[in-house]
């Protein structure tokens, strides 16, 4: 990427790049047929999934104001948009851990003021939203995405251990919280008697060891072969 720092530049380089290809990007979906379907099914669940885990989470940090079917929904939106817009109709978007902690803090920081509280909330980060996406257009415009090139790999590979770190956190969490009574929750009902508590957060601890010991021993294979059913006979 070439350091460019004049306004509009990086924009519309951008811009001529993607117009060469995004006909090609809609047109080739459409005559694929069948085929498309698997790659769309994959994306479809790779970002399903994540958002609706993550808003699960943002529902039990925020005390039922942000949930999975506002996560889905946002998600939904800037898919479409982004597709449309940014010519890519299969870039997987979604919440990530470093998102789920923002609105934690933001939330934890507008129920302790008197002048927010639990009511203002979502007006409150929707314009703080607001001016973040105010700022990314400036940085854009004015191409700050040149600065990618003073960084070196460490940057990305300690972004990549934080996310991982987070992930741990939460797992440890939430095997923790399956003994327990989920909040807003009724604790004379049966299946959260000690006794059923207890067989569901063993169950979690075996399938959370389970997950773990595939990943391990699947980290130690090298690159699979297809074989064709006939020549695996002979």
């Amino acid at each position: 990427m070439d350091e460019t720092f004049v306004p509009f530049r990086g924009i519309k380089n951008d811009l001529r790049g993607r117009l060469m290809c995004y006909k090609q990007d809609w047109t080739g979906g459409f005559r694929a047929g069948f085929r498309i379907l698997a790659p769309t099914t994959y994306i479809f669940f790779a970002s399903a999934i994540p958002v609706i885990s993550f808003g699960e989470q943002l529902e039990r940090n925020t005390d039922g104001v942000l949930t999975a079917v506002q996560t889905l929904a946002s998600t939904a939106l800037c898919g479409i948009i982004h597709s449309i817009i940014g010519g890519q109709p299969l870039l997987i978007l979604g919440v990530a851990e470093p998102t789920v902690i923002m609105y934690t803090f933001m939330f934890n920081f507008a129920k302790g003021r008197p002048d927010l509280g639990r009511n203002l909330f979502l007006p409150w980060t929707g314009w703080a939203c607001v001016w973040t996406a105010f700022l990314l257009f400036l940085l854009a415009i004015l191409g700050a995405c040149s600065i990618i090139n003073r960084f070196t790999r460490v940057a990305g590979e300690l972004f990549g251990l934080l996310i991982a770190m987070l992930f741990m956190q939460q797992a440890i969490k939430g095997l923790v919280d399956e003994f327990r009574i989920p909040k807003r929750e009724n604790p004379n009902l049966t299946e959260f008697l000690p006794s059923w508590r207890f067989a569901n957060g063993m169950f979690a601890l075996v399938l959370s060891f389970g997950l773990l010991l595939t990943a391990l021993r699947s980290r130690k294979q090298g690159p699979g072969v297809m074989v064709p059913v006939g020549l695996e006979a002979l």
